[in-house]
């Protein structure tokens, strides 16, 4: 099986503590290669991808577990990602677009917040 470039750099790196501690089991040729080909295959990821894996990273670490975060590049430059939650049945809980990706998670956030009655509204 085919490994993808972030699997395959987990896996050199975990190798590293087992060469420093015990350099017989692991070799420095087997570390060397591995690094090598991990290093070869980060360097085809192409940036877009890596960037949205952060962003995914930062939506993802502000909805529940019972909901799926999906985000994409968009074609604005002013608000150059968006995101749609969804729920476990597939409904659409928020959906926003965003400047940063830090920006992009809070916007997310805000929108599944509870809604409080009255909010928004003028006082009497």
């Amino acid at each position: 099986m085919k490994q993808n470039a972030i699997t395959q750099a987990i896996g050199a790196l975990k190798l590293v503590p087992i060469f420093v501690n015990n350099p017989a089991i692991v070799s420095r040729a087997t570390m060397i290669g591995a690094s090598a080909e991990a290093v070869a295959l980060l360097e085809t990821l192409p940036a877009a991808s890596a960037e949205l894996i952060e962003v995914f990273r930062c939506v993802n670490a502000v909805i529940s577990d019972e909901q799926t975060a999906y985000v994409t590049p968009t074609r604005s430059p002013e608000y150059p990602y968006g995101a749609v939650i969804a729920d476990s049945e597939g409904h659409i809980c928020a959906a926003a677009m965003g400047k940063t990706k830090e920006g992009l998670a809070e916007l997310i956030r805000l929108k599944l917040l509870p809604q409080h009655e009255g909010c928004g509204e003028d006082a009497a």
